[in-house]
C-alpha cells in the first residue's frame, strides 16, 4: 500500500491524550519543514484517518479509549510499512519485548531527554524512508 505523502512531505500521526505533552511533541517535531504532523486525542480518531497512510505513527500505550498494543496491531494490519514509535512511561522489559515482536520501529521511555531523542529518531527514520524511495525509483 502506497503512502499518500507528497514527494517531500511526510505525514506523521501522533496519539497523545495529554494536551501539554501533545504540544511539546508538536513543537519538537515541526522544527523540520517537510513534516505534516497530525495529533489525535485517542486511538479511535486516529484509526478513522489511517487511510491517509502516514509514514510514521507515534503512540502512547495508555490511551483513553483502547489499549496501545491493540492500536499497534490495527495499524500493522492496515499497512505493515507504517513505522510505529511508542513513547510511554511503561518500563516493563516483557512489554517492550512484546511490542518489538509486534514490529514497532522504536520504543522510548517518557523522560526529559525523550523529546530530544525522538527528534533524532524521526530524523534518522526519514533518511531511511527517503533512501528507500530513491532505491524503488531506480
Amino acid at each position: 500500500m502506497e503512502h499518500t505523502n507528497t514527494e517531500n512531505t511526510y505525514k506523521i500521526f501522533v496519539i497523545e491524550d495529554n494536551r501539554t505533552e501533545g504540544m511539546l511533541l508538536k513543537l519538537t517535531l515541526t522544527e523540520r519543514e517537510n513534516i505534516d504532523l497530525v495529533i489525535f486525542p485517542d486511538g479511535k480518531s486516529m484509526l478513522e484517518r489511517l487511510h491517509e497512510n502516514p509514514v510514521i505513527v507515534i503512540a502512547d500505550l495508555i490511551l483513553p479509549d483502547m489499549e496501545g498494543i491493540d492500536l499497534i496491531r490495527q495499524v500493522r494490519a492496515f499497512n505493515e510499512n507504517i513505522r510505529i514509535i511508542v513513547v510511554s512511561a511503561q518500563r516493563s522489559i516483557e512489554l517492550i519485548a512484546e511490542l518489538q515482536a509486534e514490529g514497532i520501529y522504536n520504543y522510548l521511555v517518557k523522560s526529559e531527554a525523550c523529546l530530544h531523542y525522538l527528534h533524532h529518531v524521526i530524523e534518522d527514520l526519514l533518511i531511511i524512508i527517503q533512501h528507500k524511495k530513491k532505491v524503488v525509483k531506480e
